[in-house]
């Protein structure tokens, strides 16, 4: 049961983090995209086999108690491997994210799917740019304060109160650095309850082992 509740909260962050922030998302490039989508198939897998630990549970069935447990060890050891080596290998976050919002900038007006990312992100975190406004040749009117068609143009020469000045990447490193604190203590929840499944499971097939040699021998 705690490891289906366990996959649901990671289903649920999953969820959530692609819902909410699709736009921004596509702003971070394929690396970012990708973490929703991994903790949506985390957390299924985690409900899976928590249904199938409950039926070797209740049936008293040794195989599938034994294969609840081996396949819970070797999906842990896999997230661990897969977040020590994301972390050993992962770019400076800085640097990282200056990169992919430089490169999605770049691309702005070129992709629509970009230009309304910008745009979602340049009006939900109130900021303009990567660094500041000036990295716009001419600001879109998603720098505004408020929204009106060529505001934008109109104003990319003064240094108004009406558009927002500040760089958008103090904002999002912010809002990164608190969603991989939130996504790191739900993952580290998931596997505290993955470790409990598997000592449980261990205990329980050693109870039915034992059960069934003492009913037969």
């Amino acid at each position: 049961m705690e490891i289906q509740v366990g996959g649901l909260a990671l289903v649920i962050a999953g969820a959530v983090l692609q819902l909410k922030y699709t736009g921004l998302l596509d702003i971070l490039g394929d690396e970012r995209l990708a973490t929703p989508v991994l903790l949506l198939a985390a957390g299924a897998l985690c409900a899976l086999l928590g249904f199938l630990g409950c039926c070797g549970a209740i049936r008293e069935n040794y195989c599938l108690t034994v294969s609840f447990a081996v396949l819970l060890a070797l999906v842990l050891l896999i997230e661990t491997a897969t977040a020590i080596a994301a972390y050993a290998l992962h770019e400076p976050l800085q640097a990282s994210l200056s990169k992919q919002l430089t490169l999605g900038l770049s691309r702005y007006n070129r992709s629509v799917g970009v230009t309304m990312a910008w745009d979602q992100t340049q009006t939900q975190f109130s900021c303009c740019g990567v660094h500041n406004y000036t990295d716009w040749v001419v600001p879109p009117d998603s720098c505004c304060i408020h929204h009106s068609p060529g505001c934008g143009r109109i104003q990319q020469n003064l240094y108004s109160t009406e558009k927002n000045v500040e760089g958008c990447m103090a904002s999002l490193e912010q809002w990164l650095i608190m969603n991989a604190a939130l996504v790191g203590g739900i993952s580290a929840l998931v596997g505290s309850l993955q470790v409990i499944g598997i000592c449980f499971a261990c205990c329980l097939s050693k109870s039915i082992l034992r059960d069934f040699h003492d009913f037969y021998y």
